[in-house]
């Protein structure tokens, strides 16, 4: 595959970001689609006119950036085309405490039950699977911020019957478990179904939902947590980065 395009002219700006503003381009525009691979280093040395150092640093720009992921002995991939934020992965209540909340949290329930459609998809099993379900609610100064629902796959050597309720992802550390990365979608819903009571608010109250799905290293589903925050409680605080 060649990516025709005529090599752009020299600046002042540093080499990597000459590379790295063209792939960019060619990639946001759907020039270059998820799935194509990109030339090899060498390829784009030639074409570009610039150093192997240059390249590599523009590479890993766009991985940053998670348009393009690397692998070694193989090359550049293109995986998206559109930019997605990248947040550190915090348990919730390391979050709630940063943001300076006294937080209890709460166990609601620890079963074992049969996972429907919604929950089964995003796990990547059956509807009907037998699932872990532990719902939680974190008290935050004495009042009800939020209510988790965590969807859990079982792992080897983790008894989530011992889960206590303070930090999954402290539970899951110690046991060699953590998830290795998560994507989420928020969304605005107004609360029904039992959960206005469980957060001390009227029902339709508007709330924010998060939806997690945290996956192992070798990319396999493992958590599926839906969060209903308290949209008068809590608040989302993004911190951006202007790119060239």
């Amino acid at each position: 595959m060649s990516i025709a395009s005529t090599p752009p002219p020299r600046s002042q700006r540093a080499l990597y970001r000459l590379v790295q503003s063209d792939l960019q381009r060619q990639i946001l525009s759907g020039d270059l689609q998820a799935g194509d691979w990109l030339p090899s280093e060498a390829a784009l040395c030639r074409e570009y006119g610039v150093s192997a150092t240059s390249v590599r640093r523009a590479l890993l720009e766009l991985k940053r950036l998670r348009l393009v992921e690397r692998y070694q002995g193989r090359g550049s991939v293109v995986t998206a085309n559109e930019f997605r934020a990248v947040s550190p992965m915090l348990g919730l209540g390391r979050e709630l405490r940063h943001r300076g909340f006294e937080v209890k949290p709460e166990v609601l329930c620890n079963d074992i039950e049969a996972a429907d459609a919604e929950v089964a998809a995003p796990l990547g099993i059956d509807a009907g699977e037998a699932v872990r379900h532990i719902r939680r609610r974190y008290v935050a100064d004495g009042e009800a911020m939020v209510l988790l629902d965590h969807y859990l796959v079982a792992q080897p050597k983790v008894d989530y019957s011992e889960f206590t309720g303070d930090s999954l992802y402290a539970f899951l550390a110690v046991r060699n478990a953590l998830p290795a990365h998560a994507r989420e979608q928020i969304t605005a819903i107004n609360l029904s179904n039992g959960l206005p009571s469980l957060l001390d608010v009227p029902e339709g109250q508007a709330a924010l939902m998060r939806e997690r799905t945290s996956f192992s290293a070798e990319g396999k589903p493992v958590e599926f947590t839906r969060y209903f925050f308290r949209t008068d409680r809590y608040f989302l605080e993004l911190d951006l980065e202007m790119q060239e």
